[in-house]
C-alpha cells in the first residue's frame, strides 16, 4: 500500500506542475499592458530582487 500512495502523490504533483506551467504560458502570451493590469511580473523583473526595481512608482506611507 505504501508504494501506491507514493505513486499517487507523485502523479498529483506532476499534474499540478503541468497546470502551473500551462497557466504561466497563458499569462506570458498576453500583451504586456494586460499583464501589468493583472499584476503578472514582467520577464525582466523575475531575476532581479524586489528592492532593485526602479520602475515601481509608489508613494511612501506615513506611519
Amino acid at each position: 500500500m505504501f508504494g501506491f500512495t507514493q505513486i499517487l502523490r507523485h502523479a498529483r504533483q506532476w499534474q499540478a506542475d503541468r497546470k502551473r506551467t500551462a497557466m504561466q504560458a497563458m499569462f506570458e502570451k498576453l500583451p504586456l499592458e494586460l499583464q501589468k493590469d493583472i499584476g503578472w511580473p514582467a520577464a525582466r523583473d523575475l531575476g532581479r530582487p524586489r528592492t532593485a526595481r526602479h520602475d515601481v512608482h509608489a508613494r511612501p506611507t506615513l506611519l
